[in-house]
């Protein structure tokens, strides 16, 4: 692991941790990018990438519902991942999609559900709490482009 800094020079003593998990799916893949919230003393904020993960969807046919649920389980995992690694006390979290069949399903604690559901719902309960669930639109979510990929359109193709 090659260790990099957040936090930039001069910056000076952070008062306050954020990390915010977005997540989102398509038909083509799906992803999830998380970035650093700093505060310090003076009320400056700073804002980093920290990491993102992308995975083509499966050839066999999977709901949007379902991509979009693999998503916000995969935003759990490296919330965990990234707190074990940068070892910052009282540090707070924020988990977005754009799916709001998801966020349902997250707050949902009456309905009995089938079994893929329910594992990935259990796994996002049990590496956060249902508050720290939020909607963000589709257009705002930097996570879109762990989804569909991006296009280059400066690229010469290869003979």
């Amino acid at each position: 692991m090659i260790k990099r800094c957040y936090k930039p020079i001069g910056f000076g003593k952070v008062k306050e941790f954020w990390i915010h998990h977005f997540s989102d799916a398509s038909e083509e893949g799906y992803g999830q990018v998380s970035f650093l919230r700093m505060k310090n003393h003076k009320g400056k904020i700073h804002c980093c990438f920290v990491m993102g993960k992308a995975r083509v969807t499966p050839k066999k046919f999977v709901s949007i519902p379902r991509l979009e649920l693999t998503a916000a389980t995969l935003s759990v995992e490296v919330s965990t991942f990234i707190k074990r690694e940068l070892k910052i006390d009282n540090i707070k979290e924020t988990f977005w999609s754009d799916s709001k069949v998801v966020l349902g399903y997250i707050r949902n604690n009456s309905k009995k559900f089938k079994v893929f559901v329910a594992n990935r719902i259990q796994q996002i309960q049990a590496g956060s709490k249902v508050d720290q669930w939020k909607y963000v639109p589709t257009k705002l979510n930097p996570a879109d482009f762990a989804s569909r990929g991006l296009v280059h359109t400066d690229r010469k193709s290869v003979v």
